[in-house]
């Protein structure tokens, strides 16, 4: 079988069947095939200088979901492709790892897949979402010492991200909902200093941070709400919509769970709202698909 994946915050990974043709069940094998665009530039690198962080090496396991046995494992080659082997009707997950030339030894990214099953009857394709998230401790998300007045300062910067692929006229899957509370659950253990919100290549920040942290200790409260406080040129918004809240930044005050229609400068995320109206930049109803992204910074 063939697996495919796009980096975009989170993988999706496709698996297409090749055989299925043995005697003996117990020897029966299923040969998956691993492969993926190359990289483009990572919208967190922004964060620390104008160079990119470019993975040079992409890594996968495949293991037992209950008893974590590795089953298989590979590195791409040149080519990004690589092959694993793996047992039917088990439950698996696929751990994804990538490295940059700059650390080779320190992993940039990582994800691990929901389970799944490979059985003799399965479907010809599969699909396999693994959200993605940035090492802290990568040296990318640090910055260097300096000195001042002959007193080193050292700072470090760590980042957690979000995203994922939202597709025109669907809902969010429990999957997709899911992975975004992870998120904010994660974000609540610590203090932050800013946060962007949109989509890779179109993206507004808000550096106050009494604003961010309280909004992000006030995710999970749908009583919560607020309207267009003005931060770094946008008003945000945060308020509910559906069955969990949205936090969005426009060119002006805007209430929550609004529906704009027009292509002006709005940034919608909404993934709780159980319906197709999942956001997006520009147009947060009806919206084409898209990748929609959050970055934390501290």
């Amino acid at each position: 079988m063939t697996m495919k994946k796009t980096i975009l915050g989170s993988l999706i990974v496709l698996i297409s069947l090749i055989s299925c043709e043995s005697d003996k069940q117990e020897d029966f094998k299923i040969s998956l095939n691993y492969k993926h665009p190359r990289q483009q530039e990572y919208p967190e690198a922004n964060f620390r200088s104008s160079k990119p962080v470019l993975p040079y090496k992409h890594h996968i396991n495949v293991k037992d979901f209950i008893q974590k046995n590795l089953y298989d494992e590979t590195t791409l080659d040149s080519d990004l492709k690589g092959t694993v082997e793996v047992p039917v009707d088990v439950e698996l997950e696929v751990e994804y790892k990538n490295y940059s030339i700059e650390a080779p030894e320190v992993w940039y990214e990582s994800g691990l897949s929901d389970p799944f099953i490979v059985g003799f009857h399965s479907p010809p394709t599969r699909t396999v979402t693994i959200p993605v998230s940035v090492n802290p401790n990568h040296p990318s998300q640090m910055v260097e010492e300096e000195t001042i007045d002959n007193e080193t300062i050292t700072t470090e910067t760590y980042i957690l991200s979000w995203s994922d692929n939202f597709t025109y006229r669907q809902a969010p899957t429990i999957i997709q909902e899911n992975t975004y509370k992870q998120f904010w659950d994660n974000a609540s253990n610590y203090t932050w200093d800013n946060i962007s919100i949109g989509n890779p290549d179109d993206m507004v920040t808000c550096d106050n941070s009494t604003l961010v942290n309280t909004a992000i200790q006030n995710i999970d409260n749908i009583s919560y709400e607020f309207r267009g406080i003005y931060c770094n040129g946008m008003y945000w918004t945060m308020g509910k919509c559906g069955w969990g809240n949205e936090i969005s930044a426009h060119s002006g005050s805007v209430k929550d769970c609004a529906c704009k229609k027009s292509t002006d400068n709005s940034y919608t995320i909404r993934p709780l709202i159980g319906n197709r109206n999942w956001g997006g930049v520009g147009k947060s109803c009806d919206a084409p698909s898209q990748t929609l992204k959050v970055i934390l910074q501290r």
